[in-house]
């Protein structure tokens, strides 16, 4: 059976989604089938892994709070910014 076809721009609306697993057996093939065709989707596939792998890394390397001077002068430049 021929699937539907996906536009770029439902692609980027269920991209999140498909890389979780939680769309229907006849949503994940339209979109695999869009990635076969479309260059611009496939590449902002890889940006959103991509993005998704740093800040997972970032995450593991900063679960310390910052010290306690560098709290203050962030919260101070906010409220300057207000």
């Amino acid at each position: 059976m021929r699937q539907p076809v996906v536009r770029c721009v439902e692609f980027v609306e269920s991209v999140t989604d498909w890389m979780e697993g939680a769309l229907t057996d006849d949503e994940r093939v339209a979109l695999e089938e869009h990635l076969t065709i479309c260059p611009h989707c496939t590449e902002y596939l890889a940006q959103l892994r991509l993005s998704s792998a740093v800040l997972r890394a970032a995450d593991r390397t900063t679960r310390e709070a910052p010290p306690p001077e560098a709290r203050q002068a962030l919260l101070e430049a906010f409220r300057r910014r207000r």
